[in-house]
């Protein structure tokens, strides 16, 4: 899977012939960006449970399905289907946690790029003034979830890591062991979780007062407003 657990599923091919694909028996990993650096921890999403699934194909107007059963690993003893689907739910729990972090991070790029597009328009004051406001509390919580000055794969040696990396490589130490998860990592993933949402509730407010208040003061000037993510009204 690459250095760090990289990597995940190769695309299969679309071209016409034969072509074979290897799953790696993985569900699609977390909501990634663009430049993001990690230590410890890759793009690759939770193993699945041994039991039966289903592979679809569909070519044109022409669909097949076909079963499959993923088995257990025969050498495993003592190991029940029941507490690796323990291993797995708390897998997923990380995964989609992780997704709120990266997509919050996402959110928070996309928007002050939208406020310096608006500043470049206009020399009034209170905008400026505003739009400063925005993008320094929008910048403060970017920078408790993710290590703004990772540059390199190196970085995370001299630049400790955030939420959105201590969740995403707790991924690995749930997976490290064919069995349930530990207490410990339950205590962990819900500090780590509840850690994050007081970011989450952060940034929540800051869309809600500081980017409604700029966007007042944009309509009076006769400039667009700043609409969020999937094209959400500020509310």
């Amino acid at each position: 899977f690459g250095f760090f657990g990289g990597g995940g599923n190769r695309t299969p091919s679309a071209k016409a012939g034969s072509h074979s694909f290897t799953w790696n028996m993985r569900f699609p990993a977390w909501t990634d960006f663009e430049g993001r650096i990690f230590w410890a921890a890759g793009p690759i999403g939770p193993l699945a449970v041994p039991g039966r699934y289903q592979v679809r194909m569909t070519a044109g107007e022409v669909v097949q399905t076909r079963d499959f059963e993923i088995r257990m690993d025969s050498r495993l003893e003592g190991v029940t289907i029941a507490q690796l689907q323990q291993r797995f739910d708390l897998a997923m729990q990380i995964r989609d946690r992780v997704t709120d972090a990266n997509e919050a991070i996402i959110e928070i790029r996309e928007v002050k790029a939208e406020v310096d597009d608006r500043l470049a328009q206009t020399d009034v004051r209170a905008v400026e003034q505003q739009g400063a406001v925005v993008n320094t509390n929008l910048g403060a919580v970017e920078e408790e979830v993710y290590q703004v000055r990772n540059e390199s794969s190196q970085d995370p040696l001299n630049f400790p890591i955030k939420l959105n990396n201590k969740i995403a490589s707790l991924l690995g130490v749930v997976e490290s062991a064919e069995g349930p998860p530990t207490d410990q990592s339950r205590q962990v993933f819900e500090d780590l979780s509840g850690r994050l949402q007081v970011q989450l509730n952060r940034l929540q407010v800051i869309i809600e007062t500081d980017l409604r208040r700029l966007n007042e003061l944009l309509e009076s000037n006769g400039l667009s407003p700043i609409v969020v993510r999937e094209d959400r009204p500020i509310p």
